[in-house]
């Protein structure tokens, strides 16, 4: 190894030492618990990614703005317009903006005298008066808004009994139409001589009002007999039998077989003789001979009830008798009484 020459100064001489030597550090002494746990966390892999990073650059307006350019007279040269902002509409915009138009639409028809029920057209009336409906209705100077064609139906229909079926419309702005099906007479019900009311092919009851084609006239002592499981509402007064009486009004009044019995034996029984009826001994007339028969309410053995009493009255006449009543409400025991 070269000498260093004792005449340099010693700062000298220790740049010289470090040209001439080598610099040997001495390793620094770590803990050799950290070294252990240096060891464990290296097979660990961590990454690092940015959560509120986003792939759009950043610009100083959130909006893109559509730039405008106007060509000018001047070749090559244009004028730039101030930058519109792009304005999307979403679904929900579109929603909100028909909401609202239809809440203001439907303030402007509850306010507007435009929507007020001016006109009421009644439409397939012919006894029942247009100005009774009308009246029950009045809906006249109403908003058409409030009206509801189902339960004007059921008003109608709950009011007049001689009215079968009734449809109600709405005509916009301000019109009502209400087109109705009035029941068919088949049966004048008389009581007394008393005129009571009308009874349909279906069994239901409803006042004599105007003229009829020629409905059959029956005399009776008593009213006719009732529908099976038929209320009459008139005896209904509690209020916790008063949901079952409008739950049986959708039942008619009368037997529907009753009707079709005095309809088969009204063409049976003599032309110029009148129907009666009688609440032991049903149907019936009076014989051109003088006396009164009677059939009762069923007529399924109608044409071996009148077999029958063909060969009775033979037998009366052999015999020259004058019954006042003769008895075929019962096929196997027939039976007349005598005048006494």
């Amino acid at each position: 190894m070269a000498k260093i020459p004792n005449n340099l100064s010693r700062a000298d001489q220790v740049r010289a030492r470090r040209k001439i030597e080598k610099v040997q550090r001495k390793p620094i002494p770590r803990p050799l618990e950290r070294t252990s746990r240096d060891a464990r966390n290296a097979s660990r892999v961590i990454s690092r990614h940015n959560t509120y990073s986003s792939s759009r650059p950043y610009t100083t307006s959130n909006r893109q703005r559509r730039q405008i350019y106007l060509p000018t007279t001047t070749p090559g040269s244009e004028v730039r317009l101030p930058s519109l902002p792009r304005i999307s509409l979403s679904w929900r915009w579109l929603s909100t903006v028909l909401s609202l138009a239809a809440v203001v639409l439907l303030y402007m028809m509850l306010n507007s005298s435009t929507f007020i029920i001016d006109t009421v057209t009644l439409t397939g009336g012919v006894r029942v008066p247009s100005e009774e409906v009308k009246a029950v209705l009045n809906v006249t100077g109403e908003s058409i808004i409030h009206v509801e064609p189902a339960q004007v139906e059921s008003q109608i229909l709950a009011t007049f009994p001689d009215i079968k079926r009734a449809q109600v419309s709405i005509d916009l702005p301000d019109s009502l139409n209400v087109a109705i099906e009035e029941r068919i007479p088949a049966i004048l019900w008389l009581e007394n001589e008393q005129e009571l009311f009308w009874i349909d092919q279906d069994g239901f009851t409803f006042t004599v009002r105007g003229e009829a084609n020629l409905p059959i006239r029956v005399y009776a002592n008593t009213a006719p007999p009732f529908a099976l499981g038929f209320v009459d509402s008139k005896s209904v007064e509690s209020a916790e039998n008063k949901n079952e009486a409008d739950a049986s009004q959708v039942l008619p009044p009368i037997d529907p077989a009753f009707v079709l019995a005095v309809q088969k034996l009204n063409g049976i029984k003599p032309a110029d003789t009148a129907m009666l009826y009688d609440l032991e001994k049903g149907l019936g007339w009076t014989d051109p001979h003088g006396w009164q028969v009677f059939f009762g309410t069923n007529t399924n053995s109608i044409d071996m009830k009148l077999i029958e009493y063909d060969h009775i009255v033979s037998a009366i006449l052999e015999r020259n008798l004058q019954p006042v009543l003769i008895s075929m409400e019962f096929l196997h025991a027939p039976y007349y009484r005598l005048e006494h």
